[in-house]
């Protein structure tokens, strides 16, 4: 496998051309939904909020969180065909794994043994889970939505609401906007308002509001098709507007024409920080196509500590590897 992590924090003008094989044009897609076929893949991100999550069971138990890391592996394949330019694909979740902070300035045995029942719950609930996601001919992810969970009443809606506000955070790392007719040439494109740089809503809060700009640039180096990424925009949940910077970097299949792995890190830093104990919003993950016989681990469900938080009956947060 590539190894792009080192990539992820180069600036992108410190990367002198003589490293890049020159060329034209790389490949055109054949099959733009290629990708979908039959496909698994394993995504792993951690998510920092300036606001609390509910996460729930069923029946009465609940804590709040600022701070998870989310591990999945989808199987993959192309259900129908929705229109010339969309399909619905279905991906399987054969595995899942969550680590969660409790959003608490004091934490007792008691508060740790409820949030941990609510995670095994998750885990159940979502470990062979389908998923449905309506994709588009130019790589992005329309919208997704989880099939199959109990929605008997109000709580159990909102508690699966928020179970696909944290999914869709997985997801967004297939969201990268090929140039016009996917074409894979060398060069840079613009890609506007990608959901790559929104964020989950915390309970009962409007949408996201906001624009963003990514600047992509296509090289050949070393023999692999590499797509780098930057992007910069401004959105709102509620009342409160955050300024967002991503940098990421991608690889690209170059007989296929598809993305097969991708690193990314994006920030959002409020312009009102000092109602929040944490002002900024953080998201990091790596997605990347794994085997029909590969068998990586998801971990664990579990209650962690936060990244500033410490206490000695819970392990230590430690960041993903990208």
């Amino acid at each position: 496998m590539f190894a792009l992590s080192w990539m992820l924090w180069t600036p992108i003008e410190a990367l002198a051309q003589s490293d890049f094989d020159a060329a034209e044009e790389v490949v055109v897609w054949g099959d733009l939904f290629a990708r979908w076929d039959d496909t698994r893949w394993m995504i792993t991100t951690e998510i920092a909020t300036p606001f609390v999550l509910t996460l729930a069971k069923d029946e009465n138990l609940e804590f709040q969180t600022r701070e998870m890391q989310v591990r999945a592996i989808f199987a993959c394949s192309k259900d129908w065909k929705l229109s010339k330019r969309k399909y619905e694909v279905g991906c399987e979740i054969e595995d899942f794994g969550i680590l969660a902070n409790i959003a608490q300035q004091r934490i007792k045995d008691k508060d740790i043994e409820r949030a941990q029942a609510v995670l095994a719950e998750i885990d159940a609930k979502l470990h062979g889970a389908k998923m449905q996601m309506q994709v588009a001919d130019d790589g992005r992810v329309l919208n997704i939505d989880l099939e199959g969970l109990p929605r008997n009443n109000r709580r159990q809606g909102a508690a699966n609401e928020t179970l696909r506000q944290i999914m869709s955070r997985l997801v967004v790392g297939y969201n990268l906007k090929l140039q016009r007719y996917n074409q894979l040439h060398e060069g840079k494109w613009y890609e506007y308002n990608s959901s790559l740089m929104t964020m989950p809503l915390p309970d009962g809060q409007p949408g996201n509001l906001g624009s963003n700009m990514l600047v992509h640039y296509l090289n050949q180096y070393k023999g692999h098709v590499v797509v780098q990424s930057i992007g910069r925009g401004m959105t709102r949940v509620g009342t409160v507007h955050y300024e967002t910077d991503l940098i990421g970097v991608s690889l690209f299949d170059d007989q296929e024409g598809y993305m097969i792995e991708r690193v990314w890190a994006l920030e959002g830093k409020s312009t009102a920080s000092a109602f929040f104990e944490t002002g900024n919003y953080f998201h990091a993950g790596k997605i990347y196509k794994i085997g029909e016989d590969d068998r990586p681990s998801c971990g664990e469900s579990k209650v962690v500590n936060g990244r500033r938080q410490s206490w000695p009956n819970l392990d230590a947060w430690v960041p993903i590897e990208r």
